[in-house]
């Protein structure tokens, strides 16, 4: 009997591990995270596992896969993948949102917002390519000490919470903002967003992104912060009032700031923020690579497999 196809397109490190887990019940296919070869790899698909979030899922795609029976996606987020064109065909788009069994050890993601948040207070970028370019001028880089400043956390959950761990290893005050939480977590100070926004030296945000809450932080949140201080997002672009933020920047009303995304991403080319970077030192950019971490990358990955096998196997 014809096996189903499983198409996979991710970090190639992990192909093994889905071939370890589906390849008994499944043909496994690897493409690479490129727009033409997943269309491709989509077209014969019954499952297909995303790894890379590099490539869109268009309306299109979907339309051309006629055997598509389950997209899988090893990240907590999916708004590269038409959720609606997956809707209309009656085709389960699974995350890892909410999947607390495989995500509560997983730190790659908070570990690499702290390393911006530590970044900026450092200025770290600017001081390495100084020295790079042959000076060794320490004045030109004072830097923050983190020990009793006052890091603000939006978004209590499993990543904020690993945060807040950091900050009080530092020996931070930790307040947060959550309205969704129910059980609060310790070591976090609650208080309302208004008030974290405007005694904050540090701001992280750290909220899945949902058709409700693009552009959580405007214009007016970012004219409430804290003059100087440091703003780390490794969340989603869309979050936020790009615009905004870049006129914090150039004002000086936010000192620094950390991004791992950026609405729009992969194609950044002339994204304002970017520009911005180039001439300034005060905004670090990294290419959505928090998450990304090859042990988290094989467990995250051999869960989703796992869960294309049951959804399969429980619909023969």
């Amino acid at each position: 009997m014809t096996r189903p196809v499983l198409t996979y397109s991710g970090p190639a490190e992990a192909a093994e591990v889905v071939r370890e887990v589906a390849g008994t019940r499944f043909e496994i296919r690897t493409v690479p995270p490129e727009a033409d070869a997943v269309a491709s790899g989509l077209k014969s698909a019954s499952a297909f596992l995303d790894a890379s979030m590099k490539v869109r899922l268009t309306e299109a795609m979907i339309a051309a896969a006629p055997e598509l029976r389950l997209v899988v996606t090893a990240t907590t987020g999916a708004d590269h993948i038409d959720a609606d064109a997956l809707a209309r065909r009656g085709i389960p788009l699974l995350t890892l949102k909410g999947q607390r069994e495989v995500l509560s050890d997983l730190t790659p993601a908070a570990e690499h917002s702290w390393l911006l948040l530590m970044a900026c207070a450092r200025r770290l970028p600017s001081a390495h390519n100084h020295v790079l370019a042959g000076g060794w001028n320490r004045t030109d880089f004072p830097g923050m000490m983190l020990k009793g400043k006052s890091i603000g956390i939006i978004g209590c959950g499993r990543l904020g919470r690993w945060m807040a761990r950091y900050g009080a290893a530092f020996g931070m005050r930790c307040r947060g903002y959550d309205p969704y939480l129910e059980a609060w977590p310790a070591g976090i100070e609650r208080v309302e967003l208004a008030e974290l926004l405007a005694i904050s030296d540090f701001i992280s945000l750290h909220v899945h992104l949902t058709p409700d809450n693009a552009g959580l932080l405007g214009r007016a949140e970012f004219a409430q912060m804290k003059r100087g201080c440091v703003f780390v997002n490794t969340s989603r672009g869309e979050l936020i009032d790009e615009a905004a933020l870049l006129d914090g920047l150039e004002s000086g009303r936010i000192g620094a700031a950390g991004l791992d995304v950026l609405t729009g991403e992969p194609d950044v080319a002339e994204h304002p923020l970017r520009r911005y970077a180039l001439a300034r030192d005060n905004l670090v950019i990294t290419p959505h690579i928090a998450g990304y971490s090859p042990d988290a990358v094989r467990v995250v990955v051999r869960f989703s497999a796992g869960r294309i096998v049951d959804f399969f196997g429980a619909t023969r």
